[in-house]
């Protein structure tokens, strides 16, 4: 499930999925889209377990600095509403499902 984010959406989205990946990228960085494509990939095939939400840095400074992202592609993970992870940088599919599944099981 993909979500368009706000922070009301947001707020929302930690409340009916039991994981929410908040993805920070940049358009113009090659990582990201390798990311952008493999979260898109995972979010669709999980179902209600999980939600993405994106965020165009470039757009959105303010979440920038709140969750203070220092570089793209970064993922912070929240399972049960609470911000439990990060991921920084891109990974292979294998790293970034296995660090998924620790919090879905």
């Amino acid at each position: 499930m993909q979500i368009e984010l706000n922070e009301e959406a947001f707020k929302e989205s930690l409340q009916v999925a039991p994981v929410v990946l908040l993805y920070f990228t940049s358009d113009f960085c090659g990582p990201c889209r390798m990311m952008s494509g493999l979260l898109e990939e995972i979010s669709e095939t999980s179902g209600e377990k999980l939600a993405l939400a994106t965020i165009r840095g470039i757009d959105q400074p303010s979440w920038m600095t709140a969750f203070n992202i220092q570089s793209t592609p970064t993922v912070l993970l929240f399972a049960k509403g609470q911000f439990v992870s990060r991921m920084t940088g891109a990974r292979p599919r294998s790293v970034v499902q296995r660090w998924i599944e620790t919090y879905t099981v």
